[in-house]
């Protein structure tokens, strides 16, 4: 059975409770409602109450949206026409008819148009707009725009959170403690911003290069924040690798009609995302458009050539290293370090790498002390200190031995029996104890799992460290 299927069939037996909070999300998503007031349903409770309307909204110009919900399976039109009656009686919702914007109808069941057609007559004849939302219309929306919503209220997985906004991206990015964050300001990079829009203008695959940690990420997403301001018709996703199949993702996102821009992040490690997405370009029509930004280091970039070489090839753009003056400029203005010493052996330490120089002054602004970043392998056990000082406390030699077997093949599936049986081979570790390690380093925030059968270290740095312990 298909996702929508599955989405269809769970909101046909969703209780009118759950069904209530789903349509206050779904209205809020869909319309960009923000000021709701659910008069039908307990807060804080899977429970509902008595209410006209169902949910009351307020809107900036000062007149009202009234919504109204049901699960009711035979009756729907007449339940309805009673609804609008008493959204239309004063006494019982104490705002005027005249302020009353548009009443908004939500249901789990059919409405044939003749029954349509007698709702909106019973609306136009007090010159109020209606609206409604059946079910057919709310999983399609559930499964091609709010799948958050889908797993949320109907327990449906429809994606794999792969696929995510800027926003998502960048929040989920920062929420690691150990990662620098996306969201400093954008220095430097003026000129490649500029080369990297008229490519993007010019053609519909643009691959961003550079070694680890110049930046490749925070100018592909800066691109596509300017790329939208001149083309606001466009929607933007960033495509990330939690190494999970991507292929029912895509389709969700990217099959539908519309005008999308993709950010994939380090695109060699998620190279059959990136074929399913360049096969998109070959069937771009007026109303179906899509553009893609791909960042890849420079060691992989050549994998990459030869995937997109295919599909026509692309725009590239090389991402060089800050200066040591541009370093030092970057770190005044983001950590408010003046002092000539600290910039300099920032600089030193950086060798022109913003990621490095963000760990180095993160240090030397909590310690206050030049001492603090003069040994650079001192530097890295103070930035990770908390990780050493878990490994310390929780005395696993397992932890540390998983960590580096982690970092060492950099993503590990459970479900590969060969590779299990070779770690158990190799490092004398069952995949039952290297599992139970892998717990612990998730709950200490030192790995990412996924699907409890996946898990990576998501920061290239920390990955590094642990590999060195």
């Amino acid at each position: 059975m298909s996702k929508l299927s599955l989405i269809e069939n769970a909101l046909k037996g969703i209780d009118q409770a759950k069904f209530h909070a789903l349509c206050d999300s779904y209205l809020h998503l869909k319309k960009g409602y923000e000021n709701i007031n659910p008069i039908g349903r307990v807060i804080g409770a899977d429970k509902v109450r008595k209410g006209t309307p169902d949910t009351l909204i307020s809107s900036p110009n000062g007149k009202f949206v009234f919504a109204e919900y049901t699960t009711q399976q035979t009756g729907t039109c007449q339940k309805f026409l009673d609804d609008i009656g008493k959204c239309f009686n004063e006494s019982k919702t104490g705002v005027p008819i005249d302020q009353i914007e548009a009443i908004i109808l939500t249901h789990n069941t059919d409405l044939d148009s003749k029954e349509i057609g007698l709702l909106q007559t019973k609306c136009r004849d007090q010159n109020c707009n209606l609206e409604i939302f059946g079910f057919g219309a709310i999983a399609l929306d559930l499964f091609h725009k709010f799948p958050g919503l889908a797993e949320e209220f109907l327990g449906i997985k429809v994606d794999t959170r792969q696929i995510v906004t800027p926003t998502e991206f960048v929040s989920d990015y920062n929420a690691n403690s150990f990662a620098t964050p996306l969201d400093t300001k954008f220095h430097f990079r003026q000129q490649e911003l500029e080369k990297s829009l008229t490519a993007l203008e010019e053609n519909d695959l643009l691959i961003i290069s550079g070694g680890a940690g110049v930046g490749k990420s925070r100018l592909a997403l800066e691109c596509a924040d300017n790329f939208l301001k001149s083309h606001p018709d466009f929607e933007s996703y960033c495509v990330r690798n939690l190494n999970a199949e991507l292929y029912d993702d895509i389709q969700v996102y990217f099959r539908p009609d519309g005008k999308r821009l993709a950010i994939i992040d380090d695109a060699n490690r998620i190279i059959s995302g990136l074929e399913y997405l360049l096969y998109f370009l070959r069937q771009q029509t007026e109303n179906h458009k899509i553009k893609i930004i791909v960042t890849v280091r420079d060691y992989a970039l050549d994998k990459v050539r030869e995937v997109v070489r295919n599909y026509g090839g692309g725009s590239e753009l090389e991402v060089a290293r800050f200066s040591d003056e541009e370093i030092k400029f970057f770190v005044k203005n983001e950590f408010d370090i003046q002092n000539f010493l600290y910039l300099t052996r920032i600089a030193d330490i950086a060798q022109g790498n913003p990621r490095i120089a963000v760990m180095a002054a993160r240090i030397a602004a909590k310690e206050n002390n030049l001492q603090s970043i003069n040994d650079v392998s001192a530097l890295y056990d103070e930035y990770f200190s908390s990780i050493r000082k878990d490994f310390s406390d929780l005395g696993n030699a397992n932890l540390l031995k998983a960590a580096g077997i982690i970092t060492f093949f950099r993503v590990l599936d459970r479900t590969n029996i060969e590779l299990m049986d070779s770690i158990n081979t190799a490092f004398g570790l069952t995949s039952e104890d290297l599992w139970q390690a892998v717990e612990t380093l998730h709950e200490i925030e030192v790995v990412d799992k996924y699907e409890d059968e996946i898990v990576r270290v998501s920061d290239q740095v920390l990955a590094t460290y642990l590999f060195y312990l």
